[in-house]
């Protein structure tokens, strides 16, 4: 258990886990490829080495960070997560596993070099499904018993609980059920049937349905899909409040259904009274765990840089690629920034947010308790978050698609390690900024924070155009370990994880030594690529899969 203070919320603590598989977006690629004859690994010296200080060529972060380094640190959490079996018998850095060892190593490398560390504590709700839900429905006598997985699922921080014969209720307004005004006639005891609408349409989220529900009376709630969201799976996503915090907990069960599935309930619901019966068998427990934030004394607080990964895996696997690979190479920049002795210009603190694998809940804490004039000092996120997949492409989030008012200085961010694989002459991609992973907190705040990101690749298939710009495999997934047991040191790709290591450390060093941060992020795209040497003479040249 790792020494976190945990409790129980229902369920059978006894009953044996089943793993978590986070949800992710599907991506609209656009592959860049650049192919040169320049042989520099950092950025051009015109971009990143005029702009220094007083280190020479040799005492840079692209220069010095080496992959051999940061292997030694995902030896190690590798190791940890060997020490640490949790009961369904996996290796693990989860929350309730090796996490905080995990912590305690970075902790220990931080304040060798002299940083101050602060362990910044929150609790997290954590969600376990066993085996044995099931969900039916009786019309007329005649029983329909639905299969999990393809018709049914019970959604993430369902409630635990039983419904035995209750009677359908269906929302029939055009918003599902977002309202708390759209439950007249239900009584209760019933089970609520509502349809998700999708949450741009309608907005309100999974939480706001099922909450609304279950004030107003329901036992439990099933939610089904409009034609305008035809999913062909039922849904797993998460039944969580805004804040993610223990006090949103929903009691009630939910379940949902795929499109098919929920059009034949409500067929059946228009020609008589419909029963359902269910089991949810989930448990939710209370951790209490903490993001580590390290900064030195150095550089300009009013512009503060603030480099992130999240360090904790999933409980199904050790998480050596996702994400061991962004945390190792935090920390590897980190104690290079210590060891080079570098005094830059603007502040940099170094996070590894805990309990992403839940909900980004580590990174969104911290934004969340940001006052107005941290928000206002802090200049930009850089994230890292898998960057070692073995079936890999070479990612930088299109920051030209960040929200209103970020646009610009995201988009430089882009430009800056769009550079560095123009240089390498080697292959990358934009991927959509969707906020699905640490960064999200940051671009979502009021006011939103700019940010960039690099990643290779989770659990969605390479493609043919994908294929033959990186190699590889069609058709498989960039990462066929991902959240799974086989997620181990022996799962990255080193020469990729040295590219991505090279794209962010050059990104950092440039940040930290421009003279005025927030005129420097505020250059338009086309202006930014005037001043890079790489980019200025070649371009970008996205292509459309």
């Amino acid at each position: 258990m790792d020494g976190e203070n945990v409790r129980l919320i229902g369920g059978n603590e006894a009953s044996k886990r089943r793993r978590r598989r986070a949800s992710r977006s599907q991506r609209c690629l656009l592959v860049a490829v650049a192919i040169i004859a320049v042989a520099a690994i950092a950025i051009a010296t015109a971009v990143i080495f005029s702009r220094k200080s007083s280190s020479d060529q040799e005492s840079t972060l692209p220069s010095a960070i080496k992959s051999d380094n940061i292997r030694v640190h995902l030896q190690r959490f590798q190791d940890i997560a060997n020490e640490n079996n949790n009961s369904d018998g996996a290796n693990s850095r989860s929350v309730l596993d090796g996490y905080n060892a995990s912590a305690m190593y970075v902790t220990e490398k931080l304040q060798e070099k002299g940083y101050e560390v602060v362990h910044q504590h929150f609790e997290v709700p954590l969600n376990y499904e066993h085996d044995g839900s099931y969900l039916r429905t009786s019309f007329q006598g005649i029983e329909f018993n639905f299969r999990q997985g393809s018709q049914f699922n019970v959604m993430r921080y369902s409630g635990f609980g039983t419904v035995v014969n209750a009677t359908l209720w269906v929302n029939t307004d055009e918003e599902g059920g977002c309202r708390a005004d759209s439950f007249g006639g239900l009584q209760p005891g019933n089970v609520a049937l509502l349809t998700y609408v999708s949450r741009d349409i309608a907005n309100c989220s999974y939480y706001d349905l099922v909450s609304n529900a279950d004030s107003a009376g329901a036992q439990a709630v099933i939610i089904a899909y409009s034609d305008a969201y035809p999913t062909s799976a039922p849904s797993r996503s998460r039944i969580t409040g805004p804040t993610l915090s223990p006090s949103e907990i929903i009691p009630v069960a939910v379940f949902s259904l795929n499109y098919a599935t929920g059009q034949q309930v409500k067929s059946m619901h228009q020609q008589g009274p419909l029963l359902v019966s269910g089991f949810s068998n989930t448990e939710v427990r209370i951790a209490t765990t903490f993001n580590v934030l390290a900064t030195l004394p150095r550089g300009n607080p009013a512009n503060t840089i603030i480099v992130g990964s999240h360090l904790d895996s999933v409980p199904a696997g050790p998480g050596i690629n996702d994400n061991g690979s962004g945390s190792s190479v935090n920390l590897e920049l980190a104690l290079l920034f210590a060891d080079l002795n570098m005094q830059p210009k603007n502040k940099v603190m170094f996070a590894w947010w805990a309990a992403e694998e839940w909900g980004l809940v580590g990174s969104q804490y911290y934004v969340r308790n940001l006052t107005p004039d941290q928000v206002a000092n802090t200049s930009l996120n850089l994230n890292m978050d898998m960057l070692g997949s073995p079936n890999y492409y070479r990612g930088v989030y299109n920051g030209s698609a960040a929200p209103a008012g970020i646009e610009t200085q995201s988009a430089a961010l882009m430009k800056i390690m769009e550079e560095t694989f123009c240089e390498k002459a080697v292959p990358y991609e934009l991927l959509p900024f969707t906020g699905r992973s640490d960064y999200g907190p940051f671009i979502d705040n009021i006011p939103p924070i700019p940010a960039g990101a690099v990643a290779t690749g989770a659990d969605g298939s390479k493609t043919e155009v994908e294929r033959t710009a990186f190699g590889g495999f069609a058709n498989v997934p960039y990462d066929t370990c991902y959240h799974q047991a086989c997620d181990t040191i022996d799962n990255i790709d080193f020469g990729v994880l040295q590219d991505m290591a090279d794209a962010v450390a050059t990104a950092l060093q440039l940040l930290l030594e421009e003279e005025d941060l927030p005129k420097f992020l505020m250059q338009d795209t086309d202006s930014y690529r005037r001043a890079t040497s790489c980019l200025a003479e070649k371009g970008s040249n996205p292509i459309i899969p």
